[in-house]
């Protein structure tokens, strides 16, 4: 690797992410690895950014805080082979706790960052916020489709 690295400097990052990948798959519970690599592959081919997972019963519990944090490390990880963000592979993953309406986050930040309480504090609130929006979207688009009579009433009237 070291070869490697001298020949082409862009080595580093992606043998960093192989060999943390295959550290993965080592450790982790063979469903939960696949879960894993299965829903970052989907993130990863769909440009990154915000995910909305649809997952059945048993990928739910599969899908556990562990497996969703090595999520976050594998984007910093990923982010780190981009040139001039080589710096992401030193990211670290800290729980931002709960807000009014998101609950159990976490997030991938600079350590700088993750020494900062009131930084942290500022990006719950941010994404509590975007949550509420969200919700509150969801339901406008829920109640245009009923009355279109694109979906049910959920009281089972029509």
């Amino acid at each position: 690797m070291a070869d490697d690295a001298q020949k082409d400097p862009a080595e580093v990052p992606r043998a960093r992410f192989a060999l943390y990948v295959e550290a993965l798959r080592a450790r982790m519970v063979p469903e939960q690895f696949g879960l894993l690599m299965e829903t970052f592959k989907l993130w990863a081919e769909n440009g990154g950014g915000t995910v909305r997972l649809q997952l059945d019963e048993e990928e739910r519990e599969l899908f556990t805080p562990a497996v969703q944090q090595e999520f976050l490390n594998l984007m910093g990880l990923l982010g780190a082979m981009s040139p001039g963000h080589e710096d992401r592979a030193a990211h670290v993953v800290v729980p931002l706790g709960d807000g009014e309406f998101v609950k159990g986050a976490m997030s991938l930040v600079p350590p700088e960052v993750a020494a900062d309480p009131e930084r942290l504090r500022a990006m719950r609130e941010k994404l509590d916020a975007q949550q509420e929006r969200r919700g509150a979207d969801q339901r406008e688009v829920e109640g245009i489709a009923r009355a279109s009579g694109m979906l049910p009433d959920p009281a089972g009237e029509e």
